[in-house]
């Protein structure tokens, strides 16, 4: 049987080459982009730009919730202490058919704070594109920002945002930079920080050239005409929304000076289900998509940022399970030493992990977020319009 050991190797190495060919051609083609100082200072410029008040966008902010009692006052309360014009905003929740007193406490907050909106009741789940789909039909904004219930948003995001939209041109919509909050320090959060800057990284870059995927809902501001109709049942609503503003020729652009603080889940089996979820949702939206692959009509994105995304969404998850099937082969039949040598380095890259080494601790992130995209590949071929929230800390505090 040794003679399984070359041809396990053999697969192992014709797997995991292609998977660093991926990281390394993204590397280069995308991170290293030299546009990304220009487009650094384009953001400043624009965000230093004066607004005159009687010029402002009409904006209606979008809140899908379900079941947010713990969260829903003080998300309310943060969003009235964004500065910008009551008369010129309105804010929309769209409740999903709660079970608890999301909608009570809700709708006490609107009269108590004066709050120029309301509450939107669904009379069954519909989930959260159903919930945006809703909101956008009863809206009257001339620009969508949306925004979940269990994170805070800087206070001037509705105006910077409206500053990048208004400066820079062919821009249908930008998104925010996460701030990941969290008390503890266990696997999952030492997992979350260094992916979530080597994702900033990402986006920054992929923005520079022309437009980042998908970015994020917990705080994006769109306009109205750009905003999809989307399907209830598959596709994350970011992900779908990126996509539809690049279909129209227009750039979704990652603005990171415009912040919201999302408290992330501490437990590790929580991340599992987290990062799967929004994994399949996302390679939904892609594979929907998959016509603006090499598309003329989407410049750099359709020829470069969208089919390297895809590559490592979903052809790369798959190469590195079957070469890790192959290592584990043939681990069975090489000296114990061998076998006790990978091993141990996974064991140093959890150390390290551990430790807060940060190029070690990304390693590691990366390994997982593989693993994480794998079951999410498995789960995209099910359609469902609702999930099982996670269980995360409440807001409570920016850090």
């Amino acid at each position: 049987m040794y003679h399984l050991l070359p041809v396990m190797l053999s697969i192992a190495f014709a797997c995991f080459l292609p998977v660093a060919g991926i990281f390394v051609a993204y590397f280069f083609l995308i991170i290293r982009s030299p546009r990304k100082p220009e487009y650094l200072r384009a953001i400043e410029e624009a965000l230093s730009s004066a607004l005159q008040s009687g010029e402002l966008p009409q904006i209606s902010i979008l809140i899908p919730a379900y079941n947010e009692e713990k969260v829903v006052e003080t998300k309310l309360k943060d969003v009235a202490a964004m500065q910008y014009p009551n008369d010129r905003r309105e804010v929309l929740l769209i409740d999903d058919s709660s079970t608890d007193d999301t909608c009570m406490i809700a709708e006490r907050v609107f009269r108590e704070l004066d709050l120029p909106g309301r509450v939107i009741r669904n009379n069954m789940r519909i989930g959260v594109n159903g919930c945006y789909n809703r909101g956008l039909q009863e809206s009257a904004g001339d620009l969508i920002a949306t925004t979940d219930a269990d994170v805070l948003v800087d206070h001037d995001a509705l105006l910077n945002s409206v500053r990048v939209l208004q400066t820079l041109k062919h821009v249908g919509g930008v998104t925010a930079r996460m701030v990941p909050v969290s008390s503890s320090q266990t696997t999952a959060v030492q997992v979350e920080r260094p992916y979530r800057d080597f994702y900033d990284t990402m986006c920054i870059a992929e923005s520079a050239i022309h437009s980042t995927f998908p970015g994020y809902t917990n705080f994006a501001m769109v306009h109205r005409s750009a905003f999809p109709i989307m399907p209830v049942e598959c596709g994350s609503s970011d992900g779908n929304i990126s996509l539809a503003i690049v279909r129209k020729g227009l750039r979704f652009l990652y603005v990171p000076n415009i912040v919201f603080y999302e408290p992330i889940v501490d437990k590790l089996s929580e991340q599992v289900r987290q990062k799967a979820r929004r994994g399949a949702r996302m390679i939904q939206s892609a594979w929907a998509n998959k016509d603006l692959l090499f598309n003329q009509k989407c410049g750099v994105f359709g020829t470069r940022i969208f089919p390297l995304r895809l590559l490592m969404m979903i052809v790369s998850p798959l190469l590195f399970l079957t070469g890790c099937l192959a290592i584990l082969i043939a681990m069975a039949y090489v000296p114990i030493y061998w076998s006790s040598a990978i091993l141990l380095f996974l064991l140093m890259l959890y150390a390290g992990s551990k430790a807060g080494l940060p190029k070690v601790g990304l390693l590691w992130s990366l390994f997982l977020h593989q693993c994480y995209l794998l079951v999410g590949l498995l789960l995209s071929t099910r359609k469902r319009s609702v999930w099982r929230p996670v269980q995360r800390g409440s807001i409570v505090g920016r850090s």
